[in-house]
């Protein structure tokens, strides 16, 4: 078992998807993209090394705007299948591929199908469960004997850490992500997705952490401000901090001049035995 720490400059995705960003698009379609833009490319060359081919049969969980679940149906060839679930599927009508099905699903209350998927994966999606050993139980069932369980979430600790200042944007981290932490969200989540894939019985168990260097105005950054946006109301109506603190930290944001770090998005890795 080992863990790493890989540290990039944030770049655009390079899942092989050429996105023309819509202004009528919700705010939310906007944030999944942005989330795109900083994980994908992590998440591709983890997925390459995975071995994932022709032929196999994989099951995106949280598929949100639909980039890995296209790259998927791509990578595994009309000899193989994908399956794309999400409590909301309206974001992934333009995948329009044959091997690539789109269901409504929730992890929650939803079986999945047994022992019929090479791979399964998830970004971003066990940490905010309330029962997350269940979640990670019902994919590891969904396994085929010798497939692999791939979950990613994150550790919020590290989130702004900038040579602007050692407290760059710490207030607002503090703010959101305890608000986060009280409505569900584990911010250690990934390191307790490595704790119950090597109590699930899995072989092969690994994880690793990588982080990307933001550029302040970048559509990357654009994705932390939404988020701040987002829990706006939120903040501000618990008396964390007041509108102006938070019209500064979204300059600060925009601002090509800033650097700082996003979360660790740690993988873990786990092979179902044969």
């Amino acid at each position: 078992m080992t863990v790493a720490e890989n540290v990039t400059e944030a770049a655009a995705p390079q899942s092989g998807v050429d996105y023309v960003f819509d202004p009528t698009w919700d705010q939310e379609t906007e944030r999944l993209r942005t989330n795109e833009a900083l994980w994908d490319a992590g998440t591709i060359e983890r997925l390459e090394r995975l071995g994932v081919g022709e032929g196999w049969s994989a099951l995106e969980i949280g598929a949100g705007s639909g980039s890995v679940a296209h790259w998927l149906g791509e990578r595994v060839g009309a000899t193989g299948r994908v399956m794309a679930v999400d409590l909301e599927t309206e974001r992934l009508g333009w995948i329009e591929r044959p091997n690539v099905e789109v269901a409504r699903l929730d992890l929650r209350t939803d079986e999945l199908p047994a022992e019929s998927f090479d791979l399964v994966h998830s970004r971003m999606v066990v940490q905010h469960l309330e029962d997350r050993p269940a979640a990670v139980a019902s994919m590891v069932k969904a396994l085929r004997p010798g497939g692999w369980l791939f979950l990613e979430d994150t550790d919020s600790l590290p989130l702004f850490r900038s040579a602007v200042s050692e407290d760059f944007l710490q207030d607002v981290r503090a703010a959101g992500y305890g608000l986060m932490r009280r409505s569900g969200h584990e911010p250690r989540g990934g390191h307790f997705d490595l704790q119950m894939a090597l109590e699930s019985g899995l072989e092969d168990v690994t994880a690793e952490g990588r982080t990307v260097m933001v550029r302040g105005g970048s559509d990357q950054a654009r994705h932390y401000m939404l988020w701040l946006e987002f829990m706006r109301p939120r903040i501000t109506a618990e008396g964390l901090l007041d509108d102006a603190r938070i019209d500064e930290a979204l300059r600060e944001m925009a601002d090509p001049a800033h650097r700082w770090l996003s979360q660790v998005l740690i993988s873990t890795f786990g092979r179902k035995p044969r």
